[in-house]
């Protein structure tokens, strides 16, 4: 048997990556982490704010996925759901994301050691690729904790444990059904093990789990059918509609705002009895059409994963185990929006198609068409990811220090591919051009045969990340003191990340409006890091945690960060702790080596220069309205070799408190300090100021004209236009970020007598101030309950519950609550102005569910999540392609039935 040492949290914590989280001091075979979301007693609390989440809890909620785990985490404000596939590139992928400071600074680890970061996005682990089958339970740290679990955890760490030593089996089978359509999900796994580690001298499990969700359409729900809310001030639609706007020159008085007799407008030929319901006249161009492109999306897409998933475990010797884990997952995403846009469609005089009879029209001059392929359907995506990892751990004792010897491979792969409804521009262009289609009404049969040959398929991109590395850690008791022994953890660590993606330059060239550009871009970094840590129990009731951790990067250089934590327990009931740590994030390999690519913006903007405050053309610049005003631009993404590493301090203080038997409670206040942020300017702030950002402004008439035919604002007549071509939004080291906030937590468990038992949760997250900076140079901007450059943070997000328990029955009820905010209320898209502007009210879900336990292995549960059938609150963002309500922090399935049964052999 392992020999039995008194070590602490910290002191078996060392060097991160490859280590558990703090756990209080005790004696233990295998040191594991003490405490749960409700606490028993307050000699469970360490140093560090810890939250334990019991994935079976969970799962008996209704829980079907590592991501619903972090959406009952209060300190996560997670903004980087599955959902953002929809009109974007994500590949599908869902990130963790605590205290707000982006999901690049939460450190996710699975068993204690990192996996590798997204294909896509090679800054942070997509949580779909965890194997939600076998997680056993999730610890996270909340306290930034760079010294001693990584220098990128500055928001704080999230271990996700695996079972382990599991015999038997057991079938699971789950589902899903929204009172309403779509959405409906189905899962099931299969795990089973055998062999006992003391008893037979190995172990083995191994488990399959497949799961999928069915998209849910915007029409499926009522607060997301469309864009277009005139008695909200929202006005979500594309000029680029079906039949096509074109814009043409129209003869006018001369005057001095028209000192040629001309004015360039826009015009439908079938205005005012546009093309409905999809197509609707225009509120301000009442001779012209707009699309309500919302109304054809997905506000959930279609979602298959599988994963594969196994552990064996040997014990060589008494005191050695050798412990080799495997893991295989797929995930494919599948989305739609709306019909593909094609503009810069030129119609000379002459053509079948020019529109004759049009009063005023100059049927001299040729015309601009922007026409919406309704005909070639919905745009479809297809995002498939893999993600495999496989880890060799050899633990044990040797002439008394606990050791664990490592060897990590974790590769992610993934793809994005155009599947359905894509056209080639050019194509089109030259179609029309020829008298072969007609973009002001119906396809006849025969165009139909032509948009058909316009069809593009394949595959936009290829993105692979990779990391391998090899750990080392010991720890031992060096000397007796007051409180106790002293000890000491040692650990180093070396690793290789690599970074690839390259694009499929036929498919990206042939499809514009998919907002991809052609590139190649890679690369790689070694990383060597190394560290101490002392537990030293100075007095019975003082114990004090001190780490040191070197981290060694081959492109961002070598940083040193310090931690201390203290731990005081003045009377039994009560216990004080806090902590000061450093961090240093380098610059991700994707932040680096990102390819440049220009796609179009979020939401919808006036240009600056050729609109006025309200929203209008200024046509004596070269403005014009169906271009320039209140459409979305496209920008300029992509990564910046020249970043500078982020740098943070982060001081936590906290109180834990068992004023009665059965009932605890604790709060923390946590301050973190970030410079050197890298993220985007964000494009709010670049429109605001064009003269301090003009450089970020690339126009159409200082491009190359091969370059301007293969942008939405500059092709066709067009050409060499004032119009904003993209705007440059690449990586930079934006600023500063000063947050702070409290978490509060309590429970109580109360026995019933004959009833069984009660226990009571809570789990709560105060956010008191987040502060950041647009550039180095601006004064702050307050983010806390207000709508700010993209999002909001929520001042309180907290969770209730209630578990009764009766022998094999069981019942919860848990209460999920997040504040309302300033909305967004962005001028450029909120018809009406500041009569129109709100808030976004508070969004509180119940779930209710009950099960029955026939044995250890063998369950039913039932249960209904949101069962009030609450919709989303209403917001006037435009920042996602869903409208009416923000997709990032509310959930639109409404109220939903689901079944868990498990079945045990």
């Amino acid at each position: 048997m392992f020999k039995r040492h008194v070590v602490s949290a910290a002191a078996l914590a060392s060097l991160a990556a490859v280590t558990q989280p703090a756990f209080a001091q005790q004696t233990l075979e295998r040191v594991e982490i003490t405490g749960s979301a409700i606490r028993r007693s307050v000699t469970d609390e360490g140093a560090l704010p810890i939250t334990v989440v019991k994935v079976d809890d969970l799962r008996q909620q209704g829980v079907t996925s590592v991501e619903g785990i972090l959406d009952l985490l209060s300190a996560s404000q997670s903004s980087t759901p599955s959902t953002n596939s929809i009109g974007s590139g994500t590949g599908g992928a869902a990130y963790a994301n605590l205290r707000a400071l982006g999901s690049n600074k939460t450190l996710v680890l699975l068993n204690g050691r990192r996996m590798t970061s997204f294909a896509f996005d090679a800054n942070a682990v997509d949580l779909n690729s965890i194997p939600f089958a076998v997680i056993e339970r999730v610890e996270v740290l909340r306290d930034g904790a760079s010294a001693v679990y990584g220098t990128d955890a500055i928001g704080g760490v999230i271990n996700f444990i695996t079972k382990s030593n599991f015999r038997g089996g057991q079938i699971t089978a789950e589902m899903t059904k929204p009172r309403k359509d779509g959405g409906d999900k189905e899962g099931g796994s299969v795990i089973f093990g055998f062999g006992d580690l003391d008893k037979d001298k190995f172990n083995f499990w191994g488990s399959f789990d497949t799961r999928r969700q069915q998209r849910v359409r915007a029409l499926d729900r009522d607060f997301a059918k469309t864009g277009i809310i005139p008695s909200r001030g929202v006005n979500g639609n594309s000029g680029t509609t079906f039949p096509g706007n074109f814009t043409g020159q129209f003869i006018v008085p001369v005057s001095a705002n028209f000192p040629n007799g001309r004015e360039s407008r826009s015009f439908n030929p079938t205005a005012p009895n546009c093309a409905a319901p999809l197509s609707l006249v225009n509120p301000t161009n009442p001779n012209a059409c707009v699309f309500d492109f919302s109304s054809t999306i997905d506000i959930i897409p279609d979602v298959k994963q599988n994963t594969i998933a196994g552990r064996v475990g040997l014990k060589l010797a008494e005191d050695h185990v050798l412990t080799l884990e495997g893991l295989a997952t797929e995930n494919k995403n599948t989305s739609r929006v709306a019909p593909d846009p094609v503009s810069g469609i030129t119609i000379n005089p002459g053509n079948p198609a020019y529109p004759t009879g049009v009063p005023n029209l100059d049927t001299t001059k040729p015309i601009n068409v922007g026409w919406r392929m309704v005909p070639a359907g919905p745009r479809t995506n297809e995002s498939n990811s893999t993600a495999k990892r496989v880890v060799a751990d050899l633990s044990g004792v040797i002439s008394s220090w606990d050791y664990r010897l490592g060897a990590m491979l974790s590769r992610s792969t993934g793809n994005d591919a155009a599947v359905d409804g894509y056209v080639s521009a050019p194509f089109v262009r030259q179609q029309v051009a020829a008298g072969n289609l007609n973009p002001f009404r119906d396809a006849t049969p025969t165009e139909l045969g032509v948009i058909a040959q316009a069809k593009r398929k394949g595959v936009f991109g290829f993105a692979t990340g990779e990391t391998h590395g090899v750990d080392i850690r010991a720890s031992r008791d060096l000397f007796a003191l007051p409180g106790g022994n002293a000890a000491v953890a040692l650990a180093a660590e070396v690793r290789k990340e690599k970074y690839r993606f390259d694009t499929n330059d036929d498919v990206v060239t042939n499809i514009p409006s998919a907002g991809r550009s052609v590139n190649h871009k890679g690369g790689d970094r070694n990383v060597k890091a190394y560290g101490a840590e002392l537990l030293l129990p100075v007095w019975k009731n003082v114990e004090v945690q001190v780490a040191l951790r070197t981290d060694d990067y081959s492109d961002a250089g070598k940083t040193t960060n310090p931690k201390v934590g203290i731990r005081f327990q003045p009377i039994k009931e009560v216990v004080l702790r806090g902590s000061y740590n450093t961090g240093f994030r380098a610059p991700g390999l994707d932040d680096l080596y990102a390819p440049q690519t220009v796609t179009f913006s979020s939401g919808a903007k006036n240009d600056p220069l050729l609109c006025d405050a309200n929203g209008k053309a200024i046509g004596s610049l070269g403005g014009v309205q169906s271009r320039d005003c209140g459409l979305q631009p496209q920008v300029q993404n992509g990564g910046n070799a020249n970043l500078k590493p982020e740098k943070s301090k982060t001081v936590t203080v906290g109180v834990a408190i068992e004023p009665m038997k059965d009932l605890t409670f604790s709060i923390d206040y946590w301050n973190i300090k970030l410079r050197d942020q890298i993220n985007v300017l964000p494009l709010d702030t670049i429109i605001a100021d064009p003269t301090r950002y003009a450089a970020n402004f690339v126009r159409c008439n200082t491009l190359p004209l091969a370059v301007q035919n293969t942008l939405n604002r500059c092709s066709g007549l067009d050409n060499n236009s004032p119009a904003i071509g993209y705007i440059i939004q690449t990586n930079d080291n934006i600023g500063k970020i000063q947050t702070n906030g409290f978490d509060l937590t309590a429970g109580y468990n109360m026995k019933l007598g004959g009833m069984g038992s009660l226990a009571l949760a809570y789990d709560g997250t105060y956010v008191r101030s987040y502060k950041y900076q647009t550039n180095p140079s601006d004064p702050f901007k307050e983010n806390v309950g207000i709508y700010s450059d993209g999002n909001p943070v929520f001042k309180w997000k907290h969770n209730l519950s209630a578990a009764w328990a009766l022998e094999n029955f069981g019942a919860r009820m848990s209460l999920r609550h997040q504040s309302g905010y300033r909305d967004q209320n962005d001028p450029s898209t909120v018809v009406g102005g500041a009569s129109f502007y709100g808030n976004v009210e508070s969004y509180t879900l119940v779930d209710l569910s009950a099960s029955y336990k026939f044995n250890k292995m063998t369950s039913l549960t039932i249960g209904v999540k949101n069962l009030f059938d609450k919709d989303p609150p209403f917001s006037n963002q435009s920042n996602r392609s869903q409208r009416g309500y923000d997709p990032r922090y509310t959930d639109p399935l409404g109220r939903a039935l689901f079944v868990r049964a498990a079945y045990g052999f």
